[in-house]
């Protein structure tokens, strides 16, 4: 049937290259995690616990929710280096509303998801709508938020109620608010990408977003509305970290959580060039760098030399990177070659029979 369709032979192989190509950085990855585990469970006794992991994954939770839905605009083709400094923004939005103009804390938590999904729909315009370059445009955004943040208030705000308090500190089921809020967002984005046709449309822009325009794809509304919905992870984000601290610093809050959550993706198998790469892989991207902080943290290792580490992971995700980019297209060609070599010989055979 594959030798009489060529379309759907072609498009089958390339889509069983991708997802081996996934298997592969998914299996190194987790491989690298199996070895991290190990060595601090023989290094630290509080290490492998319930309550050490629990605290593991809280203290990445807000990062994880940036993280799940910044995936879908980096396999789209697209990034946004502004989340941290849109953290900042919207938490202090957030905090503002409620300690100066005395919204109640709900109305808060909107204002703060409302202000990153604003700045998540500036972003969408410039780089979806008019095509300007992600890189340059988020950056510069970066930088304007954080200032516009410090200008707006310099000092710290804390004392955002009971609300937030249980956000941050709470539980339901015997599970912390902060895990469903982020199990809920990488659900949702598995979701998306797997089970609806969006989600294929994501990556045939990621692909090419210029053949996908062709195609009477909608490119400009779906990338305008992953910038937004970016945005509102912030807002969401800055919302966790606000419940778990009890405040807001214009100056560190969000402070290069940009930087983690493009370590964790391209850790996580997702090209940085778009078109490839599983919320499977991301999750365990995140679970890794939150081990490896979590276990030098025990071990008393100093904070630079902590820098330094995640300095090397992002050096690792981007050689995870480099791994799927060159194996892919080569999968993809030797899958290709085994086709033409077995409709060859099928012709053959149904030549001699005849």
């Amino acid at each position: 049937m594959n030798a009489a369709n060529p379309t759907v032979s072609s498009g089958s192989s390339r889509f069983a290259s991708m997802l081996s190509a996934d298997l592969i950085v998914n299996n190194i990855l987790l491989a690298a995690l199996a070895v991290l585990i190990l060595y601090f469970s023989l290094s630290s006794p509080h290490f492998l616990t319930f309550s050490n992991f629990t605290v593991l994954l809280t203290n990445y939770a807000a990062i994880g929710v940036v993280a799940a839905i910044m995936t879908l605009l980096m396999i789209a083709g697209h990034v946004d280096l502004s989340v941290g400094s849109n953290i900042a923004f919207s938490g202090m939005m957030a905090a503002l509303s409620i300690t100066v103009f005395g919204v109640p804390p709900v109305i808060g938590i909107f204002v703060g998801v409302g202000a990153g999904a604003l700045v998540g729909a500036i972003n969408g315009f410039a780089c979806g709508a008019l095509r300007l370059s992600p890189i340059i445009v988020t950056l510069g955004m970066l930088s304007l938020l954080r200032g516009t943040t410090l200008l707006i208030n310099p000092t710290e705000v804390y004392g955002l109620g009971d609300t937030f308090f249980y956000i941050g500190n709470g539980s339901f089921l015997g599970i912390p608010i902060l895990l469903w809020v982020v199990g809920s967002a990488f659900a949702a984005s598995a979701l998306f990408i797997s089970a609806s046709v969006w989600g294929r449309y994501v990556y045939a822009i990621g692909v090419n977003p210029q053949a996908a325009f062709l195609a009477a794809l909608p490119v400009k509304r779906l990338l305008f509305s992953l910038y937004v919905a970016t945005g509102a992870a912030a807002g969401v984000a800055d919302v966790l970290l606000a419940a778990r601290l009890d405040g807001v610093s214009p100056g560190a809050l969000g402070l290069q959580m940009e930087l983690q959550a493009l370590t964790i993706i391209l850790l996580g198998g997702v090209a940085f060039a778009g078109g490839r790469g599983r919320i499977f892989g991301v999750i365990t991207a995140w679970v890794f760098l939150g081990v490896l902080e979590n276990g030098l943290t025990l071990l008393n290792v100093p904070p630079f030399i902590q820098l330094v580490a995640s300095g090397l992971a992002l050096v690792f995700a981007a050689s995870i990177d480099a791994i799927g980019t060159y194996v892919a297209p080569r999968m993809a060609r030797r899958r290709a070659v085994a086709e033409q070599i077995e409709a060859a010989r099928q012709r053959a055979a149904n030549a001699s029979a005849s």
